[in-house]
């Protein structure tokens, strides 16, 4: 602890009574001679412990507006009057500052004055680090449902309020639940509600983002007493100042100081001074003060007094009574002079700077900045009217005019002036300041002796005082309202500005170091389990020690601690910690009706009906506490209830008084502190001041406690008084609702705010009206009544005012805003009408329209919201909506009351309009239940007088009977439904029922006199039984019966007599019935046993001849209907079986209706046998029926019959079934052959059978698939290798030659220099010692093997005859003949015939082979391409064609064997070219070749940097021998395993300018680090380039391998006559200026420098025919006739590429084939086509000729023009829409790839 000195200021501070010592005026403020000197504040020096002492990151402190406006500039506010009108701030509940409204400006230094020490809590002075967010887990966030057990009682002996556990379904509703619970808790002012388990609010605010400002509380500065108390002493200081004692001290008694404040306080009590001294009291009052046993105690008791206290009391007295110093209001005033009664008037939210040395503003203006508070509520709440416009140039009056007569008090106000009074100032506003008035007597003379007051600077002169001044006193002088209005200010300073963590970590160190240094005297026994119980640091602390500490520390007058409190944070601007449909609309809690955001606008809350939001009631407000944080006694907003929910955090205590206790609290509080509530009438609207609990309980008031704890609700009702504190950091949220019980409560409040000029937060009539108009409801009307007639009333007797002065009216019928709402002198809400003015804006209301202005009443206008008919057809529909119940219920009592038995008929028209009136009613349930059981007594009584219509005898009645009727002895014929079921005593107890009911009916007439019948039939039906056996005459005795029954069928009662009378006459009848039928051999079976059954019932004797018969024929048909019921049952029935039943004997009774049914079945089934006969033999006449008809119709007859005929038609449909399901699969490619015969002989052998067996149906698919098998076999003979002899095609050899001569990768020459024979064998010398057979041509020298020498003419290459068809050959046909046979064959041919995939396959790799020729021949043939270096070219093309055998050429009239063996001719009569120097290709050196094997063998294109390729399947290359992995180069693994391809390798491929067919191969340079640029190095082996030739590519979109080109040596060209030197190769890259663009990267890059870049081919066509997918697994029919055997696995299998054959070990093919470079085409334009045919030989010309010369012999008329030539087919080209056959095969096929 360490002692402090407090700053020295020349004005008393108010940092003694709330303000904190930091302010800026106090601190920069030199100390004055008038400050308090310790010797009379009658304090020790105090301790003094804040909360900011301890540093905390991410807490930034609050400028205040003082350090934000500028000192150079007036702090004057600019709100104008109009300012006062708008709707009250929701008063903030911990901010005095802001909600306080006598404009008082804070003192510098007239408090006590004393020495301070303060707690060290600042430590090291190093900032506690926190985490930006606040973690939850360090919190407490739910709370034990169940209270623990107080082991202590709470302090000052305090009750706790009640606790409510709502159940889940109490819970659901709030308004419902709290309403139930009002009636008991509003005794308690609060109570406190405890969710039901399982129920959770979320909290959703965002502590990273979530910035709150805080308040400052000093404790014991807020208790009443407390600052009362210091408020007298500094008062009683200042008079005793004034008067020339400034050395007076406070009087000690025995060494201990007087309480001057208690002291003073209890004389007034006893009555004052004078009845004190004259009752001899002062002994009593040391007693009081705590004296006892001192000698002379009375004595010094009333000297003290009279020495210190009594003068200050004259001058009072002295200034109340004076007419010179009291203010009048009905006084005359300059509205431009700055006086005392203008300073009351005015407003002022700012103030100006304050320097130092510059004289203090007056106490009695304040100065505040709002917390949290939104800009369109307002920041601070004005209680004495508008502030004059005039007042913000009014402040440097005073030193203007003290320039011209300057005095020693005027030249020491101007040695103290601020910079604002000393700025310059416009001409006419200096002229005004030289005006300056008293205060007194309004004069402006005399300045010589005009003093200033030292609060206020107003003037006085001191002759006008009283007492008069003789002359300026010394030192400072302050009027006498600033000496009355000392302490006035109190209020809490501004804090800081946290985040929740920041706000936790300053709670959390300041509990621990506080009860470090204060434990609590004695602990509390541990136990973690009690929630009220906490471990701070290591110190054990509970809710009771901090309850304790709280008021100690209120109450201390030497210890003072400042906390924070960060309360009335707006939801608006900082968001609510509940979740809403705005901000959380998925989350279900944000529709929750306990989330405080949806609490005002509950159904049954009144605020609902507010048309805006009104931050802190509508909208709740969040509060965040520490320790010992507090909010004072007040109650809320216009009464309302409130709701405060803690979302987590240490406990809050809360203490309430009953509503019914108001008024004893407020007289409580007042004559606590009556001086503070004779300064401010309206201290409790502040919210800045507490009182003891024990004090209020000792003044008569309830008060009661509870603790809230996280996850519970607090509930405060109207007008409760309520107060509390926080144990330490926690969370809460709170909001306001009203229920119409409120509705009084808001209405009392509202006249209050009215009687001390409060602003009210909104208009109680505006809700009234509001209501009326959305709320129609019976239940609003009940308890709107009394308020709305309450409102009407009071507005209508005001008008009434008005009018009596004469006042005008104006009706208005749109609302205004708020503000011309408002009345400027007591600031209620006149919101249906108002006093008006067209001087001014402002208005009033009716009480107040003498103070708008000083016109006449005449020339006001009275402004009406609604006319004074709309208010009372308002209420009348109100009263009248109101008044239903009631005329309801004195509709109800009036029927009671008129008779003791009502009629049933008025009480069901009561229970009617009872049900239809939309209000509970309590009398309506027992009506209803009333009702309801005459209903039931009212149907069983109509069951006996409504007698049911009389029907016909059933025609169960005449068959057989059921059980319970044959057993019946009273069966009689009459229907169940005719006879009653209900007997005479149950008409005897329903009258006895009625008598007790208690209502009255027509009904029970009724059935009193049909008791009164069935008697008297009774008693007859009795009489006659009796004398049945004594009767004369048996006719007559049967006659008198049936009347008797004629008469009782009237009568809907069971009587038993009646039975017996029934019985007999029915007896009669049978006999008769019996005579008559017994042989009637027309009776049916049904009628037998009618007259049986009959019989027994009236017990007619077995024996009789009558009954004997009847049961012998009975037992014939019963016996036949047996045989019948069988035959009927059976599933199937037979012809035969229902013959039988054709004819029977005519005396057996039978069934009619089963006679029916058979011989319906026997006809049916006789249609069903003749329609299957005809359909099995037909006469040829009619139509064949489809299978699909004969099934349903066999379905048909097999569902209830077993017929022969329908049994044959079944199984022959079967077959042709099964059949057109089999043609159906072929035709729709999805059969599957599992038979070993080929699949066309099987479909031949169906055909067969079909014509022979089942020609009587109608066959459409077998007929489809009949006409394919002809058109297949016409299709198969077409083929030039067909064999009529073995019916069938041996294309077999053909397809393995062209297969072998037409490979890709074998289209140029072998390398081998032996290669010069016609076959694929080179011709090498024989080893020494042998005899070569070979031969020699003469011509060109080619040598050839003995055995190709000898088939025939001369050298193949050279002589013609080889070629022209002179030398016989057995494949002796044309090519262009192929395609056109390909597409002629029909779909069946496609799908299923080896011979035309075969053909396929030809017709596409011949096509192939006929662009790549066609293409060298085109270039060869040109005069300068004519070399002999292409020797080599043309003898491997001709043997490809010498191995094929036909002729190969797009054309019948062209043949290239015969145009190469021309050109080879030519070629090798040609002398060697002479060379200068021989030319001589680049040598490529790439990373693979300076790289050492890898250990698997390998030199791969990985380079061996791929672990896991280890073992992975290799290629060798068939060029340089080494191995690759077989992924690495993308070679097809199923390739390499079957062993039949061929593998060159890609570096391989480079070196030969060949292209890899796998997949793209890219060079990059190890030079050259560009990413797009690679070597070409196709261009630098075609030129044999001395540099390296680069090119731009794009990144690749297919399968590309990269090669590092390591080395490169250059090339030498051939320079003979300086040419450019000709390649060797096949003139692709020559001619690649005119190439046709295909789909490869290569030329989108042609555009590169270099020498002309070769273009790539298209890819090589594939010809593959669209057709569907076979079906796997598809349902097989039924086996038909023939025997199917299992089906080869490769006759139906799909093809995935167009050349696949149906072997073992099909030729390896890469997936990537078809995108692969290949041979360069011809340009499709025509104009170059014709250029290049100049040069063409016939055959060539055709090539590339766009009109074919002559069409195909073999394609029908019907055939379509080809399609369009596909971009890939260079050979193939179109013109005017036509193309030639061949062209026509390639398109088509290209188009089903």
């Amino acid at each position: 602890m360490q002692t402090i000195s407090p700053p020295n200021s020349s004005r008393g501070s108010p940092s003694r009574r709330g303000r904190s010592p930091r302010t800026p005026a106090q601190s920069s403020a030199p100390r004055s001679s008038d400050a308090l000197p310790t010797e009379f504040s009658n304090k020790q020096p105090a301790t003094f412990t804040s909360c900011l002492s301890i540093p905390v990151e991410g807490a930034v402190p609050i400028d205040t507006q003082e350090e934000i406006l500028s000192p150079s500039q007036p702090r004057v506010s600019q709100q104008s009057a109009s300012s006062s009108t708008k709707r009250a701030p929701r008063k903030s509940k911990t901010h005095a500052l802001a909600a306080l409204q006598n404009h008082v400006t804070s003192l510098d230094n007239d408090d006590v004055t004393q020495q301070e020490s303060t707690d060290n809590f600042s430590g090291d002075g190093t900032p506690i680090s926190v985490s930006p967010t606040l973690d939850l887990s360090t919190v407490k966030t739910s709370s034990p449902r169940t209270q623990p057990m107080r082991s202590k009682p709470r302090p000052f002996g305090l009750e706790d309020c009640l606790v409510f556990y709502p159940t889940s379904d109490e819970f659901k509703d709030p308004m419902a639940y709290i309403r139930s619970i009002s009636e008991k808790a509003k005794n308690y002012g609060i109570c406190k509600i405890i969710p039901p388990v399982g129920w959770k609010m979320p909290c959703v605010t965002d502590s990273e983002t979530f910035r709150f400002k805080t308040r400052l509380q000093r404790l014991n500065s807020i208790e009443a007493s407390s600052r009362a108390k210091v408020n007298f002493l500094e008062q009683l200081y200042r008079f005793h100042k004034q008067q020339g004692n400034p050395r007076v001290s406070v009087p000690t008694i025995n060494h201990k100081p007087l309480d001057l404040w208690l002291l003073r306080k209890e004389v007034q009590k006893l009555g004052g001074y004078e009845a004190v001294t004259k009752n001899k009291k002062w002994g009593d009052l040391g007693a009081l003060l705590g004296y006892r046993g001192i000698p002379g105690l009375s004595t010094q008791i009333k000297n003290s007094y009279t020495r210190v206290i009594l003068p200050y009391e004259h001058f009072c007295d002295c200034v109340r009574n004076s007419p010179t110093l009291s203010t009048s209001p009905a006084a005359a005033r300059d509205p431009q002079l700055k006086t005392h009664m203008n300073i009351q008037t005015a407003t002022h939210p700012l103030t100006f700077p304050r320097e130092r040395g510059s004289p203090p503003s007056s106490p009695l203006t304040s100065t505040s900045s709002p917390l949290s508070e939104p800009p369109d509520d307002g920041d601070y709440k004005e209680r004495s009217g508008p502030r004059p416009e005039s007042t913000a140039v009014k402040r440097g009056a005073r030193v203007s005019s003290q320039e011209m007569t300057p005095t020693r008090k005027s030249l020491d106000v101007l040695s103290r002036l601020s910079p604002v009074s000393a700025s310059p100032q416009p001409d006419d506003e200096y002229k005004r300041t030289l005006e300056l008035s008293c205060e007194i007597c309004q004069k402006k003379n005399q300045d010589e002796k005009m003093l200033l007051c030292d609060g206020c600077d107003c003037g006085f002169h001191i002759f006008c005082l009283d007492p008069p001044l003789a002359t300026i006193p010394k030192g400072q002088w302050f009027c006498h309202i600033c000496l009355f209005g000392t302490g006035g200010d109190f209020g809490f300073d501004e804090g800081e500005e946290h985040s929740l963590s920041s706000f936790q970590a300053r709670d959390l160190e300041f509990r621990r170091r506080w009860w470090t240094s204060h434990p609590p005297p004695s602990p509390s026994a541990a136990d973690l389990d009690d929630p009220t119980v906490n471990y701070v640091g290591s110190t054990l602390i509970s809710e009771y020690d901090v309850e304790n500490e709280f008021w100690r520390l209120v109450q201390s007058p030497n210890e003072t601690v400042e906390i924070e409190y960060g309360a009335d944070v707006h939801s608006t601007t900082h968001g609510s910690a509940m979740p809403t449909l705005e901000t959380h609309p998925l989350e279900p809690a944000s529709k929750d009706p306990w989330n405080l955001n949806n609490m005002p606008i509950l159904p049954d809350s009144l605020l609902r009906y507010i048309k805006s939001d009104i931050s802190g009631m509508t909208v709740p407000w969040t509060y965040v506490g520490m320790v010992f944080s507090t909010f004072c006694w007040h109650n809320e907003d216009h009464y309302t209830y409130s709701i405060n929910f803690m979302h987590w955090g240490e406990t809050k205590t809360w203490y309430g008084i009953p509503g019914e206790d108001a008024e004893k609290f407020e007289a409580a509080i007042k004559s606590e502190a009556p001086d503070l509530f004779e300064a401010q009438s309206d201290l409790l609207f502040q919210l800045v001041t507490l009182m003891n609990p024990k004090r209020l309980t000792d003044a008569g008031v309830r008060v009661y406690a509870c603790n809230q704890r996280a996850g519970e609700f607090v509930i405060t009702f109207p007008k409760a008084y309520h107060a509390g504190f926080n144990h330490g950091f926690n969370f809460n949220e709170a909001v306001n609702f009203a229920l119409p019980d409120w509705l009084p409560f808001g209405r009392d409040c509202v006249q209050r705010y009215r009687e001390h000029k409060k602003l009210p937060v909104f208009s109680h009539d505006e809700l009234l009206v509001t209501i009326t108009q959305q709320s129609q409801s019976i239940k609003t009307a009940l308890w709107l009544e009394l308020s709305l007639k309450e409102m009407t009333e009071r507005e209508l007797a005001a008008r009434q005012l008005a009018r009596d002065r004469g006042v005008c009216e104006r009706l208005e019928e749109e609302d205004r805003p708020e503000d011309q709402y408002q009345c400027t002198i007591c600031k209620a809400f006149c919101y249906l009408s108002q006093i008006t003015c067209h001087c001014k804006s402002e208005i009033v209301c009716a009480d107040h329209m003498d103070q708008l202005c000083d016109h006449s009443p005449e020339g006001l206008t009275l402004r009406q919201r609604f006319s004074d008919a709309d208010l009372r057809e308002i209420l009348g529909k109100v009263v009248e909506r109101a008044a239903v119940p009631g005329k309801w219920r004195t509709k109800f009592n009036k029927v009671l009351v008129e008779s003791d038995l009502p009629s049933l008929r008025s009480l069901r028209a009561l229970l009617a309009e009872g049900e239809r009136i939309n209000y509970h009613l309590p009398e309506l349930t027992a009506l209803r239940k009333c009702v309801n059981r005459g209903n039931e007594w009212l149907e069983a009584a109509n069951a006996f007088i409504s007698r049911k219509q009389g029907r016909k005898l059933t025609r169960r009645s005449r068959g057989r009977p059921s059980l319970h009727e044959a057993n019946n002895t009273a069966f009689d014929d009459r229907d169940a439904g005719d006879r009653p079921d209900r007997g005479l005593n149950d008409l005897y107890a329903l009258l006895m029922e009625v008598q007790n009911l208690g209502f009255e009916a027509p009904e029970i007439g009724n059935l009193r006199t049909l008791a009164e019948q069935a008697e008297d039939v009774q008693c007859k039906a009795s009489a006659l039984l009796n004398s049945a056996n004594s009767v004369a005459s048996r006719d007559a005795f049967i006659s008198d019966c049936e009347r008797l029954l004629l008469g009782a069928s009237s009568i809907n009662v069971n009587l038993d007599e009646i039975l017996e009378v029934e019985k007999l006459v029915s007896r009669e009848q049978l006999i008769r019935e019996l005579e008559e039928k017994a042989e009637d051999s027309s009776a049916t079976l049904e009628d037998i046993r009618g007259l049986l059954t009959r019989a027994r019932a009236c017990s007619v004797p077995l024996e009789t001849q009558f009954i004997q018969t009847l049961e012998s024929r009975q037992r014939a048909g019963d016996d036949w209907e047996e045989r019948a019921r069988q035959i009927l049952d059976q599933p199937h029935k037979t012809i035969e079986e229902l013959d039988e039943f054709f004819e029977i004997d005519s005396t057996i009774p039978i069934d009619v209706t089963i006679y029916d049914r058979l011989m319906s079945a026997r006809s049916k089934a006789k249609d069903f046998e003749k329609q299957a006969k005809a359909w099995i033999s037909p006469d040829g006449q009619g139509l064949k029926p489809r299978i699909s008809e004969v099934m349903r119709f066999v379905a048909r007859a097999e569902k209830d019959f077993s017929i022969s005929a329908i049994r044959d038609l079944k199984q022959t449909a079967e077959f042709a079934l099964d059949l057109e399901n089999r043609c159906e699969s072929i035709l729709q490619h999805r059969y599957q052959h599992r038979e070993d015969t080929d699949v066309f002989a099987m479909m031949r052998k169906w055909r067969s059978y079909a014509r022979e067996h089942l020609t009587m149906f109608s066959l459409p698919i077998f007929e489809k698939l009949d006409d394919q098998l002809t058109r297949h076999q016409e299709w198969l003979e077409d083929l030039p290798w067909y064999c009529p002899q073995h019916e069938c095609a041996h294309g077999r050899d053909i397809l393995n030659d062209v297969e072998e001569s037409t490979r890709q990768e074998d289209d140029k020459p072998p390398i081998d220099e032996y290669f010069t024979c016609i076959c694929t064998t080179p011709v090498r010398p024989p080893p020494p010692g042998t005899h070569s057979d070979a031969v020699q041509c003469d011509h060109c020298f080619a040598r050839f093997h003995g055995v190709c020498a000898a088939n025939g003419g001369s050298c193949p290459f050279c002589d013609h005859h080889h070629w022209n068809g002179a030398i016989h050959k057995e494949r002796s046909w044309h090519f262009c003949f192929l395609p056109t046979i390909l597409l002629k064959a029909p779909p069946i041919t496609k799908n299923y015939s080896e011979a035309w995939k075969q053909l396929e396959i030809i017709v596409r790799r011949i096509d192939r082979l006929c662009e790549v020729i066609g293409q060298f021949l085109t270039y060869a043939s040109q005069p300068g391409n004519k070399r002999a270096e292409y020797i080599p070219q043309v003898r491997h093309y001709m043997r490809k064609l010498y191995k094929i055998q036909f002729a190969v050429s797009p054309s019948r009239e062209v043949s290239y064997g015969l145009d190469l063996a021309g050109l080879h001719r030519i070629l090798a009569g040609q002398p060697p070219a002479v060379r200068v120097k021989k030319r001589r290709r680049p040598k490529f050196t790439f990373g693979q070749d300076v790289d050492k094997d890898w250990r698997d063998g390998t030199r791969c294109i990985c380079r061996g940097r791929t672990p896991y390729l280890i073992d992975y399947p290799t290629v060798e290359c068939e060029a340089c021998r080494r191995r690759y992995h077989s992924g690495c180069v993308f070679f097809p693994i199923e390739a390499n395993a079957s062993g039949t391809n061929r593998f060159m390798c890609p570096l391989c491929c480079l070196r030969r300018s060949r292209p890899y067919i796998y997949s793209e191969v890219r060079v990059k340079h190890v030079d050259n680090q560009d990413p797009d640029t690679y070597v070409n190095t196709s261009v630098m082996l075609d030129t044999f380039s001395k540099e390296v030739v680069y090119m731009k590519m794009l990144p690749p979109y297919t399968q590309t391998l990269f090669v590092e080109l390591i080395r490169f040596s250059p090339g030498q060209p051939d320079l003979n006559n300086g040419n450019a030197p000709a390649s060797r190769s096949v003139p692709a890259h020559t001619m690649s200026h005119i190439a046709e663009p295909g789909p490869s990267t290569h030329h989108r890059h042609s555009h590169i420098h270099s020498a002309p870049m070769p273009l790539p081919t298209p890819p090589t066509p594939v010809y593959e025919l669209v057709r569907q997918p076979s079906a796997n697994g598809h349902h097989v029919p039924p086996p038909p006739p023939w025997q199917s055997r299992p089906q080869s696995p490769h006759l139906n299998k799909k093809r995935k590429y167009a050349d696949d054959t149906p072997q073992d070990n099909p030729e390896p093919r890469s997936p990537k084939q078809r995108r692969l470079p290949q041979t360069p085409v011809l340009p499709p334009a025509n104009a170059a086509a014709r250029t290049i045919q100049q040069a063409l030989s016939p055959s060539l010309a055709m090539i590339v000729s766009p009109v074919d010369t002559e069409p195909s012999p073999r394609r029908p008329p019907s055939i379509p023009p080809p399609y369009a030539r596909p971009p890939s087919s260079p050979s193939l080209n179109t013109m005017n829409g036509e193309c030639s056959s061949v062209k026509s095969v390639k398109l088509l096929v290209g188009n089903h790839k």
